[in-house]
């Protein structure tokens, strides 16, 4: 069985989604960042870098890194159809855009996000933040350019794209300006966030109100 390392709206989203597609069992295990139990020795013999997600395989063995799980699982469950195949016209179109999700996307959503990850004092730190809005900003710009289908990322259909980049919405602070500013990113989501198995991730990973 998979085992899932997971944080409340961390990048665990996408995987969980993709992991009920693939209709594979799973065991979801939560990982509470906020009490720094990512950096603790237990956490990092299975995951040396510490981030959320991890997926442990059924063969015991771990892998990190949001991208590295996406292409593995669409890799090994060709019949979920997560994302075209080896050979298909649009394989590397897919490939291209997962990679520049998880390597653009996602840090720039993090550096928006904890600007104090990366300076100290509080005009660094205001600065920082607000560069990595006007980043994040001119990301889903492109990623408006680069939706090639109707109602998915993909002129071919659904695939973990759609999942990924209804991911990085969620933490935008004004979804409704980016959607109205957005169209295409607009339809993905809404197409996306229809998905069971997306609606199931997020009903798991959706904030407690408590903390939200």
């Amino acid at each position: 069985m998979y085992v899932l390392h997971w944080e409340y709206m961390a990048g665990s989203i996408v995987v969980q989604a993709l992991l009920q597609d693939a209709d594979v069992a799973f065991e979801a295990r939560y990982v509470d960042m906020g009490s720094g139990e990512h950096k603790k020795p237990d956490y990092q013999s299975i995951n040396p870098t510490g981030r959320v997600p991890a997926l442990t395989l059924p063969n015991a063995k771990t892998i990190g890194e949001t991208g590295a799980i996406v292409t593995y699982l669409c890799e090994t469950y060709p019949d979920a159809g997560l994302s075209p195949r080896p050979g298909d016209a649009d394989r590397p179109e897919f490939l291209f855009w997962l990679n520049v999700m998880t390597s653009t996307g996602y840090p720039t959503v993090v550096r928006w996000n904890h600007p104090e990850r990366y300076v100290r004092s509080d005009a660094a730190i205001a600065e920082v933040e607000q560069q990595g809005l006007a980043d994040l900003n001119s990301f889903f710009d492109l990623m408006e350019t680069g939706i090639s289908g109707q109602n998915s990322f993909l002129e071919s259909g659904l695939s973990a794209l759609d999942y990924y980049l209804s991911m990085l919405t969620e933490w935008y602070p004004d979804r409704e300006m980016l959607f109205s500013k957005n169209p295409k990113i607009a339809a993905v989501y809404t197409s996306a966030s229809n998905c069971p198995a997306y609606k199931q991730s997020m009903n798991r990973h959706a904030l407690p109100k408590a903390a939200a």
